[in-house]
């Protein structure tokens, strides 16, 4: 066996698929080409085309990646219907984001991703993923339930955006404080001492992203 062979076999498709995650993250779609995935890992371009078929099939085969990882990570949180139970789940997402630009990258690839129909599919299962991990910590408020899981998705999205415009606090921390802020307006009661340094869930931290 030669050792471009060898090469070739040791790298896991979800190697490939990781670097695909990184490659768009950093170019973005119109830019993102199979020959740099594969300078990526260490391959031969042709190597990758035999394992995708093409630069759209990849594109489409690690999306489904990343989506399903996320998916996963929601479901495998444990439910607790309380404010305390909202602030585990915006820490767990603020652990998955490493460093501002991680957002501004993310959202760049979102809405190139809702112009295709096969990738907008995908994308629209992330974000259900989230509004249902929303819903069932939702505790009972003075709104119908619906409503009241709208407006916290509207502000976390909204925080998310207010973090990526400074530097000086982590995500974590910026997400639960401003989550504290909001369930105080809201009048729903949580721990004030929470800080997301232990999820008190005992759920496992988020796994790494492979976009960061």
């Amino acid at each position: 066996m030669s050792a471009a062979m060898a090469r070739q076999q040791s790298i896991s498709d979800a190697q490939i698929l990781e670097a695909a995650v990184r490659v768009i993250f950093r170019r973005g779609h119109d830019a993102f080409t199979l020959s740099e995935v594969a300078a990526e890992v260490g391959l031969s371009r042709a190597a990758v085309i035999l394992r995708f078929k093409g630069t759209q099939a990849l594109k489409i085969t690690s999306t489904a990646y990343i989506v399903d990882r996320f998916v996963q990570s929601m479901q495998s949180l444990p439910t607790v219907r309380s404010g305390d139970g909202l602030l585990d789940l915006v820490a767990f997402i603020g652990r998955m984001i490493t460093r501002p630009g991680t957002l501004t990258a993310f959202m760049r690839t979102y809405h190139a991703n809702v112009k295709d129909k096969e990738l907008a599919r995908l994308e629209f299962r992330r974000v259900e993923a989230l509004r249902c991990a929303i819903a069932v910590r939702m505790p009972p408020m003075g709104i119908a339930h619906e409503s009241a899981v709208t407006a916290f998705l509207a502000h976390l999205g909204g925080s998310l955006i207010q973090w990526e415009a400074q530097t000086e606090v982590n995500a974590l921390t910026y997400l639960v404080e401003r989550t504290k802020e909001w369930l105080t307006l809201a009048g729903v009661a949580y721990d004030r001492s929470y800080s997301g340094a232990r999820l008190r869930t005992g759920a496992a931290l988020a796994a790494q992203n492979p976009a960061t």
